[in-house]
């Protein structure tokens, strides 16, 4: 399975990358929401994990975009940090299947990454 990830943080790459690597899973990093799009239109993508710490980021659009392009067999994992309380609600309100803190996330990764 391939894992797409929207964020621009490099420490968020390389600890998904680490986890995905264990679970034989591959990972591509998408800089925007149009690549992350584009990425998860490919076979085999089963997760979009978005960082909602990403600047001009819409979730409400990327998941509009993403069930438009015909991903929407993607699940879509959204983190960020606890104290962004309406960048979290806003996830979930656009549809995203798992909304988590940022904490959450790491300690959990591998587990949320089997899906």
């Amino acid at each position: 399975m391939t894992v797409v990830l929207l964020s621009a943080d490099l420490a968020v790459l390389s600890r998904v990358e680490g986890a995905a690597t264990l679970l034989g899973h591959s990972v591509r990093s998408a800089s925007g929401e149009s690549l992350a799009v584009e990425f998860c239109k490919d076979e085999g993508v089963g997760t979009l994990v978005v960082d909602l710490s990403m600047p001009s980021l819409e979730v409400a659009s990327l998941v509009d975009q993403l069930k438009a392009s015909g991903g929407s067999d993607t699940r879509i994992v959204a983190f960020g940090p606890h104290v962004h309380e309406q960048r979290l609600a806003a996830a979930r309100a656009a549809g995203c299947d798992l909304v988590v803190s940022r904490g959450q996330f790491f300690s959990q990764l591998e587990t949320i990454l089997k899906g």
